[in-house]
């Protein structure tokens, strides 16, 4: 299959072709990095639950590339990809909401971090010794 073709899926709905051409555009690996397309692309693929796109979008949402900024979209994503087992998404959210000012929000913060270390992800451990 082409990219040409890839392309076209992503064009007509096709959450699997989106995830993969939202990760290229976002990446810039085979094509031109393009953060508008990857976020309309990784969008689709997260609406049909792809952690990896859950991830990445909510990364863009937290930073305000190729959309608003919006740091409840990006810890609802990143808890979406945590829930998936990704260690990464766990850390991210952890520390996130260890930025709350709640003690309920700073414990889940820290469940995900712990989560996030006993899957390997070693700043995870660092960031729990900080703690």
């Amino acid at each position: 299959m082409t990219l040409e073709e890839v392309i076209e899926l992503c064009e007509n709905g096709d959450p699997e072709a989106c995830a993969f051409m939202g990760k290229e555009y976002y990446f810039g690996w085979r094509i031109d990095q393009d953060i508008d397309k990857a976020f309309r692309y990784l969008s689709v693929a997260a609406e049909s639950g792809d952690s990896t796109s859950q991830f990445l979008l909510a990364f863009l949402y937290g930073s305000g590339r190729g959309t608003e900024k919006d740091n409840e979209k990006a810890l609802e994503l990143f808890l979406k990809a945590a829930e998936q087992g990704v260690p990464e998404a766990m850390y991210n959210a952890g520390c996130i909401l260890l930025g709350k000012p709640g003690d309920e929000d700073r414990a889940l913060g820290k469940k995900w971090l712990v989560k996030s270390a006993n899957a390997g992800y070693d700043p995870a451990c660092a960031k729990l010794s900080e703690l």
